[in-house]
């Protein structure tokens, strides 16, 4: 942390005085009027319209013309090119400085960072196979650092904000078909937009379809173990009426319907890693249907104010037949039926005076997941029940434990369902400003009041599905008290998990302040330092195995951020960086209330970490045509503390990291234009090693990988041509695995190199 600070504080007094320097020497021409100077970036996620440069919050902005020069597809691809983001083996989830979107102590029910489409806050099963792509993306902004004054719940550690392309009053259209090797991939997407009517009403229509053959082959059935799938539609409406100044309106409405498979392969013999073989004798299918609409009204009132209201209703729904047991074996599956209606109302007034700029708005949500069900047969490990422990502990010789569980072939097989209602409530009241002191130095003032209300309920059967060892008939006849025994145990175990718990409502409330201050050192040149007050919701949970319910708290950080904006050179060069420190208690974490029983386990708080970084980006024009970027970002996580009073924990995680947290992450590339139409991207990022486990951290298990992408082709006024390699160097390396019921290693691993051709047209 000091070596940090010492950094910083060398960075600012070598960069001033050449600030002031190059202030004096400015000309008049770079003035900005009334806004963001030509080809500036305009930061929208705090929903006060500001330059990259004016936003102290620690932001990584990803334009249209990023996306197409190196050719991301989904965001996932953005996220893993993000300095202090990582993004897990199976793309399902990402971690911002080395918190994880979901859970970073194994419990908790809502997020810790959410992803935002046009306004819209996609639910976690959307990660898993969501409307994700990239085409026709206006921006994306990577928030790091809470979010919670102007984002609200599940923005604790940041937020990822989508915007889709605008219609406009000019025509346009654009359309790409794209093919690849290794996983089958192709792809063709369109998009068109102009006037309906001439100032009044614009339209925007874009589309893509997606197969892909994947890369898992599923040796027991035959086929490709992740085939992949997409459609995606979306019309966007724009009106501007002449006869309401200041009035504008965009509807914007989206059908998208994404499927994958398995994400797993086989590490163990006879198979090789690089094999990836996938063994289900049920083939994985995860499912994701999404309808997104949104309806965004802006109002200028003139002298400064505007009000700005933004209406949306998703319907999202998660379906899943997976194979509990990843094997050949039959018998098990398991299936998902998530579905999530969202309606989202917000209502803010934005000013723009002398005195002070920001917003003040509310907001209002209702999240209805009521119809979640969940339905298995499937062979339950004894061990993972806690079975052998409890043997041990009548004071059984070991021998004779793995004896009467060999007779059980080590598992209990059930048939069993959940299904666990929840209707989530939330109203909030905020506001975000800034009050000039001077013209150097302005203060930052924002606080969130947020109450929230969850309905919540269950209803678990557990039936045993399979008739248990007869005592009468055991190849060793002295077992047969133990058997019985245990006979008795297994049927009550089964028949305690049996229970209905009535839909009854939790509230949770909180005050969510901010506060910071900006100086300008020089023209191009500022500093800024922020606290700001994080938070996620409580919430409540069944304990499967005791079939109770359990209610936990809320948990909160205070973040400090120090910022650092400059650009040099007539503007062609940019170096930002933001410094931070977070303090985290009342974390809620999982525990065991009976030792080695992973189904008797509830949520408690009962966490408390410290984590500190920073972030450095920066880009250059050195050379018409040439743009040249690179970001770096640090992140070290440390639970300082973790105290229960209930059961205990599977193992003690004081003073270790965070799983999935690594120390160093770096990207950067270069993107090359000839007048003649030759083009040119190269762009690089590295991971390093780090802890896939919170508690067993005996060496960093996920080693560091450096991955290298290029996109070369040419481009001509009305089409393109180009040649995209993934993975230049071929790096497969593991990025995730796991010792599985069956006691083999399965995991995931970095993709191999593909190589595939695009064709572009537009006008």
């Amino acid at each position: 942390m000091n070596a940090n600070a010492i950094f910083f504080a060398a960075l600012m007094a070598t960069t001033a005085p050449a600030a002031y320097a190059a202030d004096a020497a400015a000309a008049d021409a770079n003035t900005e009027t009334n806004g963001a100077a030509a080809g500036e970036i305009i930061v929208t996620g705090q929903k006060s319209n500001r330059t990259l440069q004016e936003t102290p919050a620690s932001v990584a902005v990803v334009t249209s013309e990023r996306i197409a020069n190196e050719s991301l597809l989904n965001v996932y691809d953005l996220l893993d090119r993000t300095p202090n983001l990582m993004v897990d083996g199976n793309r399902t989830t990402f971690s911002i400085r080395g918190i994880d979107a979901f859970s970073v102590s194994g419990g908790g029910d809502g997020a810790l960072a959410s992803v935002y489409l046009d306004g819209a806050v996609l639910p976690k099963v959307a990660l898993t196979a969501g409307p994700l792509d990239l085409y026709d993306i206006a921006q994306v902004e990577v928030f790091r650092g809470p979010q919670s004054t102007v984002q609200g719940r599940n923005a604790l550690a940041g937020a990822v904000i989508i915007r889709t392309a605008d219609p406009s009053y000019d025509w346009s259209g654009r359309a790409r078909l794209m093919i690849s090797d290794k996983d089958g991939q192709r792809r063709a997407a369109a998009a068109i937009g102009g006037p309906l009517l001439d100032g009044e009403v614009a339209f925007r229509v874009a589309g893509e379809i997606a197969r892909a053959d994947g890369l898992i082959e599923n040796v027991t059935v035959n086929r490709d173990g992740d085939r992949r799938k997409s459609e995606t539609l979306r019309a966007k409406l724009m009106i501007t009426p002449s006869a309401i100044a200041g009035l504008k309106i965009i509807a914007t409405f989206m059908h998208d319907r994404h499927q994958r498979g398995t994400f797993y392969s086989e590490f163990d013999a006879p198979y090789d890693p690089r094999d990836r073989i996938a063994t289900e004798d049920v083939p994985d299918i995860q499912t994701v249907e999404s309808d997104i609409a949104t309806l965004e009204i802006g109002y200028d009132l003139g002298s400064g104010f505007s009000l700005h209201s933004a209406t949306n209703y998703s319907d999202i729904l998660f379906r899943s037949l997976t194979d509990p047991d990843r094997s050949a074996t039959p018998g098990q599956t398991s299936r998902v039926f998530d579905p999530s209606k969202t309606f989202q109302q917000e209502l803010r007034l934005n000013i723009d005076k002398d005195w002070v700029h920001g917003l003040v708005g509310a907001y209002y949500l209702r999240d209805d997941n009521r119809d979640y069900f969940f339905e298995a047969t499937q062979s339950l490990n004894l061990t993972r029940l806690g079975v052998d422990r409890q043997l041990l502990a009548m004071g059984l010789p070991p021998a004779t434990v793995t004896a009467v569980m060999d007779l059980y072939g080590g598992v209990v097989p059930i048939r069993n369902s959940l299904s666990q209602p929840r209707l989530t409530e939330n109203y909030a009241g905020f506001a975000d400003l800034t009050f000039p002191v001077t013209d150097r130095f302005r203060i930052n003032a924002g606080l969130r009041y947020d109450h929230e209300t969850q309905d919540r309920g269950a209803t678990q059967t557990v039936v045993i599905d399979r008739a248990l060892p007869d005592p009468a008939h055991l190849p060793v006849p002295a077992l047969a008290p133990i058997v019985t025994q245990l006979n008795a145990l297994l049927r009550a175990t089964a028949a305690n998990a049996n229970s209905v718990e009535p839909v009854r409502p939790v509230t949770y409330q909180a005050w969510l302040p901010k506060i910071g201050a900006t100086y300008d050192i020089a023209r191009d040149v500022s500093i800024s330092v922020t606290a700001q007050r994080g938070y996620r919701s409580g919430g409540s949970g069944l304990n499967q195995q005791r079939a109770q319910a359990y209610d936990y708290d809320p948990e909160y950080t205070w973040n400090y951020e120090f910022a650092f904006r400059s650009e040099w050179f007539d503007r062609r060069l940019t170096l930002n960086a933001n410094l931070y420190r977070i303090d985290w208690k009342d974390q809620q974490v999982s525990v065991q209330l009976t030792p080695g029983a992973v189904f008797d386990t509830q949520i408690v708080n009962a966490g408390k970490s410290q984590l500190y970084g920073f972030e450095i980006e920066t880009s250059l024009r050195p050379a018409e045509g040439l743009n040249l970027y690179a970001g770096l970002g640090y992140s070290h996580t440390k639970f300082k503390e973790f105290i229960v009073n209930i059961g205990q924990l599977y193992q003690g995680a004081q003073g270790n990291e965070f799983a999935r947290a690594p120390h160093w992450t770096v990207s950067g590339g270069a993107t090359y234009r000839h007048a003649s139409g030759l083009f040119a991207n190269f762009n690089a990022n590295y991971r390093s090693a780090f802890f896939q486990s919170t508690t067993e951290q005996e060496f960093r298990d996920i080693p560091g990988r450096t991955l290298v992408n290029a996109r070369l082709g040419w481009e001509g006024e009305h089409f393109g041509a180009f040649l995209i390699v993934n993975n230049v160097f071929d790096v497969q390396k593991q990025s995730q695995f796991f010792i599985d019921f069956d006691n083999r290693t399965r995991g995931t691993l970095t993709e191999p190199r593909t190589i595939g051709l695009s064709f572009e047209g537009k006008f």
